[in-house]
């Protein structure tokens, strides 16, 4: 419990950590408020009709976009031992590293949960704003239940894999830059140019568990996306949870064998 503690009050305390919850919580909001205005000014409708309600509850789905902060909160909880030269005096303090590890990816997935949901929930009262002015259709009603769900079972599994990111890439930089790289850009592109693969693959899931319907065919780009044969939300909400539970083995394990430095 005391362990718990200290991990929690390190988190709290830290400056970063609200800076990443604001920039979550903006970056939520400018999502959700540029999507509308942007289809608008283009003409709309070529790619994402607003008069449907699947394509409005894209717009909503826009909300959702701020997962990466959950990832970087897990990468930092861990990778910060490293950087501040703090691990040797951590593991010292607790011989036992499974119970440092665990800890911290309980931590680092309660924060990642807590940070999503609140920049989803947020994002999404600014989409209602940006789309109030504008004549679309009615979103699907489930969506404000459905979308918040998902922003915590996706922030909890980002905050775990964060962790294993964190003590995998130990030096900080290089973990959030790897991290957003893989997450922001090649996890995209393959689930958009590999749908039979990327389907599977974090991004994937997260459209999934957003309950979609689209089929956005861009024939001068050479790409589409048809979420039609993608998994059932509660299906892809199991993997996003199996992924962390590996990734939280994974994070055990190489703690245990790796010399603390």
């Amino acid at each position: 419990m005391n362990l718990l503690k200290s991990e929690l009050l390190k988190l709290v305390y830290q400056r970063r950590t609200w800076g990443l919850l604001v920039a979550a919580t903006l970056l939520a909001i400018v999502a959700a408020i540029a999507s509308p205005l942007a289809i608008a000014r283009l003409g709309g409708d070529q790619l994402l009709s607003l008069k449907m309600s699947d394509g409005v509850d894209a717009i909503y789905a826009k909300a959702m976009g701020a997962y990466i902060f959950s990832l970087i909160v897990g990468v930092t909880i861990m990778s910060s031992e490293f950087h501040q030269h703090t691990a040797i005096a951590t593991f010292l303090a607790t011989p036992k590293r499974i119970r440092v590890v665990g800890t911290k990816i309980l931590v680092a997935a309660l924060a990642g949960g807590v940070f999503n949901v609140i920049a989803t929930c947020v994002g999404m009262v600014a989409a209602k704003l940006a789309l109030g002015n504008m004549k679309v259709a009615e979103p699907h009603s489930y969506i404000f239940v459905n979308y918040p769900l998902a922003a915590l079972v996706i922030g909890l599994v980002m905050g775990v894999m964060g962790v294993a990111l964190g003590t995998l890439i130990r030096n900080q930089m290089a973990a959030v830059t790897s991290s957003l790289i893989w997450f922001m850009l090649v996890d995209r592109l393959l689930a958009v140019f590999w749908p039979e693969g990327g389907k599977y693959l974090p991004s994937g899931l997260i459209t999934a568990m957003m309950t979609l319907h689209l089929n956005i065919q861009d024939k001068a780009a050479g790409f589409g996306l048809n979420t039609s044969d993608y998994l059932d939300p509660i299906s892809a909400a199991g993997l996003m949870l199996v992924y962390g539970l590996v990734f939280a083995v994974l994070a055990i394990s190489t703690t245990l064998r790796r010399d603390i430095d």
